[in-house]
């Protein structure tokens, strides 16, 4: 396991060009921005429950001046069943394009299951919908038909390459590979790509690609087993970065690289501790890359890294992007729901205004069981916020190099 003990620590808080906005109250859960070519920032997040719960539903909300304030949210699908986990983003020719999990781990009462077990008998759904005009209205969602992915989650952002394809994250567990159609020749062919698995569960994280606008979804790579909720960042040369959570009892980031699109990837290599995660990757105007993630540790903050070397090797300066999330006299463990930052930057006359996104529960309380009542923190939305922090991008990247010089 790797420790990283960081020399310096910048609180971008601090910056002359910093603002503070709440988002959303009482919800706003797993936030994924997007931004539009005319500069209309949106993002997809999570609203009607807790972390769980089959009231969720995906929603959006927008804003128009660069993160400064925000719609109401919009509501994208709101099923029966639990609506969660989106990977989001737009493609070429301006789409909006969310890929979210449809979950019917539930019983009859509204208690979760948990595990890939489906109350239903049917596999957890997979579920797209697009947008064509900067997420003011949507399709009607629709599953997925991918065979050679019975089912999994997205995550994070969908990506663009060189040649307008599109491509996004997307994990699935081995309890699912026991439940595949073998008789289907394209999961055959993953099924040989994963290869012989142990009894032990495990996760992959995966991607899928797209070369109809976001519409259809198939041609699975595998990045790697043991892994599963990944950031992708395509860099100038052509490779892929990923940043991916690792599903081991220390869940610390992981980076990988792509030289072919995807294809065949670098072994992991561990690049945050236990409980920091999950990744968002975006590049600035110097070429410099900057990583967010919840540290789930004491202090219990959102943090980030920046590499200068396409995600090689990572600064020794730690940013922050929030105060301790659960207060300042708060260092013992305790249960935690908080993160899942994600970061754009809006330019404008040639300025850069970066917007990190992310959430967190003040009060959140560890549950004494699984079922859903009214006392159960797991299942509500109360007391959840999704807070963005919008900085000035020629302040973050001089501040970073003041930090560095001054070594």
């Amino acid at each position: 396991m790797t420790t990283y003990t960081p020399d310096r620590v910048l609180d971008i808080r601090a910056l002359p060009g910093t603002r503070e906005t709440i988002v959303y109250k009482d919800g706003g859960l797993f936030p994924v921005l997007a931004l539009t070519p005319d500069g209309v920032a949106v993002a997809s997040l999570r609203g009607g429950a807790g972390h769980i719960g089959r009231q969720g539903r995906m929603e959006v909300v927008r804003s128009l001046n660069g993160g400064l304030t925000w719609s109401p949210p919009n509501v994208v699908a709101d099923s029966e069943d639990d609506d969660r986990n989106p990977a989001f983003g737009i493609s070429p020719q301006g789409t909006l394009i969310l890929l979210y999990h449809r979950q019917h781990n539930y019983d009859a009462d509204g208690n979760y299951q948990g595990g890939a077990r489906a109350v239903s008998g049917q596999p957890i759904a997979l579920m797209a919908t697009r947008s064509h005009d900067t997420g003011l209205s949507w399709e009607k969602p629709y599953p997925l038909a991918i065979d050679s992915l019975p089912t999994g989650s997205p995550y994070g952002k969908i990506v663009s390459l060189a040649d307008d394809t599109l491509i996004a994250p997307i994990y699935t567990s081995q309890a699912w590979v026991g439940r595949a159609n073998l008789s289907s020749p394209s999961w055959a062919s993953f099924a040989r790509l994963i290869g012989e698995q142990s009894a032990a569960q495990t996760d992959y994280a995966l991607l899928a690609r797209s070369r109809d606008d976001g519409r259809t979804w198939g041609d699975i790579s595998l990045i790697a087993p043991d892994m599963n909720e990944t950031a992708l960042l395509a860099l100038p040369d052509g490779a892929l970065l990923a940043v991916l959570r690792g599903a081991d009892g220390a869940q610390g980031l992981h980076s990988a690289h792509s030289q072919d699109g995807g294809r065949a990837w670098s072994s992991p290599r561990q690049i945050t501790d236990a409980r920091q995660h999950p990744a968002d990757l975006v590049r600035l105007a110097n070429g410099d890359i900057l990583l967010t993630y919840g540290n789930r540790n004491p202090p219990y903050r959102v943090e980030g890294r920046i590499s200068r070397d396409n995600g090689h090797s990572w600064l020794d300066c730690l940013l922050t992007f929030s105060g301790h999330l659960y207060g300042y006299t708060v260092e013992e463990p305790r249960r935690t729901d908080l993160g899942y930052p994600s970061s754009i930057v809006r330019y404008d006359s040639g300025s850069g205004q970066g917007i990190t996104m992310y959430y967190y529960n003040p009060s959140m309380r560890s549950a004494r069981d699984a079922r859903q009542h009214a006392d159960n923190p797991l299942y509500r939305d109360r007391n959840y916020h999704a807070i963005a922090v919008t900085w000035d991008e020629r302040e973050l990247i001089a501040a970073v190099q003041r930090e560095i010089s001054e070594r």
